[in-house]
């Protein structure tokens, strides 16, 4: 009995991300984040589980149907889900039921065959970029998701290690 493997899909724009820009200025203007806070970014996170299968090449069909290659760029992570160095990432998901995750896992698994997929979770992945040290950081990314990235009736957050 083979272990499922979770392919996480990280996509994010190559174009400028108007919602990522309202939400800096809103936590620059509004919340008073503007001594703090240098930049905030988005991308979005499908982890798809496979039960059978090459991860690698099975991501890559999934990226065709998932990610838009004119105005959006991506990264692959087999089991694992790193981020890089430099800001704290915010993973917000749905705690309901997540209708946009089902409907893609049903597309992938009917329209396209990929009776493999098990599951879809898709989430939202804030990249704040502070001036500040790790654990202020770390502390001011914990009030910015409670404060505007998330709504506690069917949001929940985890701020994810790098």
């Amino acid at each position: 009995m083979s272990m499922n493997q979770k392919i996480n899909l990280r996509v994010w724009l190559k174009i400028p991300d108007a919602e990522a820009a309202t939400v800096k200025n809103t936590l620059i203007r509004r919340l008073g984040f503007g001594n703090a806070l240098a930049d905030v970014k988005k991308e979005r996170l499908f982890s798809i589980e496979v039960d059978s299968g090459d991860p690698q090449e099975l991501a890559r069909s999934f990226a065709r149907e998932l990610v838009n290659e004119n105005k959006e760029s991506h990264i692959v992570l087999i089991d694992e889900l790193k981020f890089e160095e430099g800001y704290v990432p915010v993973k917000v998901a749905l705690h309901i039921e997540d209708g946009e995750a089902i409907s893609i896992r049903e597309r992938l698994r009917s329209r396209l065959g990929f009776d493999n997929v098990v599951d879809v979770k898709k989430a939202t992945v804030w990249k704040l970029y502070f001036n500040t040290l790790k654990p202020e950081a770390q502390m001011a990314a914990r009030e910015i998701a409670e404060r505007l990235l998330i709504n506690p009736h069917k949001d929940s957050y985890e701020i994810m290690s790098q």
